[in-house]
């Protein structure tokens, strides 16, 4: 009997690397605290969602679209 061999770790590009893309999402302070927020791009890539590191509010905003 042979056993199953586990599939290899997933690599966690998005989170160790900035890309072209997260460099140009816009920053956002909070509402409250006045500190930057994290930002990371959410619904496959139609969406900014921003979290508080402070007192962890969030908010998600609608990207735009660039015209060129």
């Amino acid at each position: 009997m042979t056993t199953p061999s586990s599939p290899p770790p997933r690599q966690a590009t998005q989170a160790t690397t900035p890309d072209t893309a997260s460099a140009a999402i816009p920053d956002r302070t909070c509402a409250w605290c006045k500190v930057p927020m994290t930002k990371r791009l959410v619904g496959g890539g139609l969406y900014i969602h921003y979290t508080c590191p402070k007192c962890i509010f969030q908010h998600t905003s609608k990207r735009e679209k660039k015209s060129g």
